[in-house]
């Protein structure tokens, strides 16, 4: 059967041969137009008008201008940040440094130690505090003179931030529609400020979880998550600010359902209000308003103080870039279909006499509690279980007492209901829920894991301190540092109690029961009030004190209104000019030290029979070529050189084997001569 073939379609609607086969000298080759393209600098109008319009690609999605328009996902996990460069070398060799990381990374991890380790480690304190000084000079020199770099990558962040602000916005105009008139009325003394010298401090007394409701996600492993989170953060966001009524519906409500009749002052405050008492001012980027209303108990000369939420800082900088990461990983979480959760009933302990916390059921938990729901009620549990309807949130309510003698006449007491969001679980069955699941973003991991700031060293301690004493929280908390650059994970570390208070101690020189002492005097004094609704500000000219402001009708110069207050664009422009510096925590390994073994918080050890080098001096093209003619030259004359020393050489040899062979033929004559003349003497 004869057909005919059918005609080739692989080079259909491709340019002809003749469109490739160029001369190098053709203005249409490609390379041509390449080596003769001129900078538009020195371009003519006339030339520029007729040269190539280019056009700006934008992305369809969001309408955003696409930065790289080819991604590369064929490498897995980025590559690992480099260790800075300095060129002082280490006082500790390769082998100090190896065994000084075993030995760090045996303490970080809650494992034992070998004694001849130890032996070895103490050995090193001279060389590792040599070390330390010169390592820490070095990361202060680099954050005051390299801000900006530090902190570009935090730019997006910034910038989602606002998104953020202008949706909390609404919220608070819908809260306060009215442009309140804010006067000072009085100035309450700082927690922080409370400088008597006690010889008891006041304790927290009768912890005691009351209530949990929500859906609490199980632990896993979130690396690949943060992967994600980097990629796709705009869009997590997007999904966190469209449905954050569903986060704050409970706001408001956690406070009706609890009573007390206890002979004290009550005090309802959600946790962020309760670190904005005890770190207001520590840092630009804090919160410096908190809304409260004070009101009269059932119960006679005792006040009830209710807070709400501060309200969210106009200065963008580590709260903000923290909260914008903490809410687009929450978002994803609620995306990500391999998520597992568990949902926690709305239960009251302090109501059903139970003294003992309640536990979480799961849906194959062998034990079974019974319990007869009305429809309304019924519904309401599985009300939001949508992804699409709103994002899974959770909240705890524990109530703790302040009590002690300040002096021998005045005894203080103080109950205090806060509300906190629960951890993660660490088993599918919520039989342990974490007592503190925190985000720490490192921003110059190339020197090491950072330390925590007061604020966060702060709130830890009242999560560990609080649910750990809770029936169904463990003991602990877990800490994920992850770098502010592409959320990649650092390091993964356990907090604990005793660990945190060391390094408030030892970094801020806060002693937390002289700080709750300090806490109590400012909150009786605050008691002492009229009843009414109050405003709780912060203001950097007055450092030790926390200015109580009433609405009012008067106004004065230092009258304050609360729309021209909260309507502020956030701006990072003051944390950028007041940032603090974060020293390099010494006893964190992190993946950083384990790639180059080297222990935090010292330089890179010198290899062996190297000398270091020289920063090398920019030369021209001339003296380049003239450097390496003359090296040309040199090796051809220790190669011409070498040569007639193999040949001088071998003269010798040969010389040395003649003269040897001569002198061996002489010696036998010799001796053939002796034998002869004793043969005659015989006769």
């Amino acid at each position: 059967m004869n057909s005919k073939r059918p005609r080739s379609t692989f080079f259909q609607n491709q340019p002809s041969y003749t469109h490739f086969n160029k001369s190098f000298e053709d203005p249409t080759d490609a390379l041509f137009c390449h080596l003769n393209e001129l900078h538009p600098v020195f371009m003519k109008p006339e030339h520029q008008e007729n040269g190539y319009k280019y056009e700006i690609l934008l992305d369809p999605r969001n309408g955003k201008v696409v930065d790289n328009i080819l991604y590369d996902y064929s490498g897995g996990v980025k590559e690992r940040n480099g260790f800075f460069q300095i060129l002082l070398p280490s006082n500790m060799t390769k082998r100090d440094h190896i065994i000084g990381l075993r030995v760090l990374q045996a303490w970080q991890e809650y494992k034992e130690v070998s004694e001849e380790d130890v032996f070895l480690w103490r050995k090193l304190d001279k060389k590792r505090t040599r070390d330390k000084v010169r390592f820490d000079q070095f990361v202060i020199e680099f954050s005051r003179t390299q801000k900006e770099s530090i902190y570009a990558p935090c730019k997006r962040l910034v910038n989602l931030y606002k998104q953020l602000y202008s949706a909390k916005l609404k919220q608070l105009l819908e809260d306060y529609p009215e442009n309140i008139a804010l006067n000072t009325c009085a100035g309450l003394p700082h927690p922080q400020s409370f400088n008597a010298s006690l010889i008891t401090y006041l304790q927290i007394e009768d912890v005691r979880l009351l209530t949990r409701r929500g859906w609490v996600p199980v632990l896993g492993n979130f690396s690949g998550e943060f992967q994600r989170l980097n990629s796709w953060i705009e869009n997590y966001m997007s999904y966190y600010i469209n449905n954050m009524k569903s986060v704050s519906q409970d706001a408001s409500t956690w406070q009706g359902n609890i009573e007390s009749e206890k002979p004290a002052h009550q005090i309802y405050i959600p946790l962020e209000s309760l670190l904005f008492l005890l770190t207001a001012g520590s840092s630009v980027d804090l919160p410096t308003e908190v809304p409260l209303e004070i009101s009269d108990s059932s119960v006679e000369n005792f006040k009830i103080l209710k807070f709400k939420e501060p309200f969210p800082p106009r200065v963008c900088g580590w709260f903000a870039h923290k909260q914008v990461v903490e809410n687009a990983f929450e978002a994803l979480l609620n995306r990500n279909n391999d998520t597992q959760w568990l949902h926690v009933e709305h239960y009251n302990a302090e109501l059903q006499k139970i003294k003992e916390a309640p536990e979480i059921r799961a849906v194959n938990h062998s034990e079974t509690d019974y319990r007869v729901y009305k429809i309304d009620e019924y519904l309401e549990k599985f009300r939001i279980t949508k992804d699409e309807d709103c994002v899974k949130t959770n909240y705890a309510v524990i109530k703790w007492d302040l009590s002690g003698k300040v002096d021998e006449k005045n005894t203080t007491h103080l109950q205090f209901f806060t509300k906190f969001k629960c951890s993660p679980s660490n088993d599918v069955y919520g039989a342990q829920l974490l007592s503190s699941y925190s985000l720490k973003l490192e921003y110059k991991p190339q020197f090491g894991a950072e330390e925590m700031t007061k604020y966060e060293l702060i709130q830890e301690w009242f999560r560990l301190k609080l649910f750990g004493e809770c029936k169904g929280f463990s003991n602990y908390g877990l800490c994920l540092r992850v770098t502010a650059k592409d959320f990649s994970m650092e390091l993964e570390h356990k907090l604990i109690l005793a660990g945190i208070e060391k390094q408030l101690s030892e970094l801020y020189q806060i002693h937390m029961p002289k700080l709750l002492t300090g806490l109590a005097d400012t909150l009786n004094l605050l008691a002492k009030m009229p009843t009414g609704k109050y405003f709780l500000r912060f203001n950097s000219k007055f450092s030790n004190k926390l200015l109580l402001s009433a609405p009012s009708k008067e106004i004065t110069t230092n009258t304050v209104f609360l729309h021209s207050l909260i309507k502020t664009e956030p701006t990072d422009l003051i944390f950028m000019t007041e940032v603090p510096h974060l020293p390099i925590n010494g006893l964190l390994c992190s993946a950083l030290h384990k790639h180059y073994k080297i222990i935090p918080c010292a330089l890179r050890p010198r290899l062996p029979h190297t000398q270091p080098k020289g920063i090398s001096k920019v030369i021209s093209d001339e003296e380049y070529i003239q450097r390496r003619v003359k090296t040309k030259l040199e090796l051809q004359q220790k190669i011409i050189d070498q040569r007639i020393q193999l040949a001088k050489s071998f003269r010798k040899k040969v010389k040395s084997k003649k003269a040897s062979l001569k002198k061996k033929r002489r010696d036998g004559e010799r001796a053939n001569d002796e034998a002869l003349e004793k043969f005659i003497n015989e006769f």
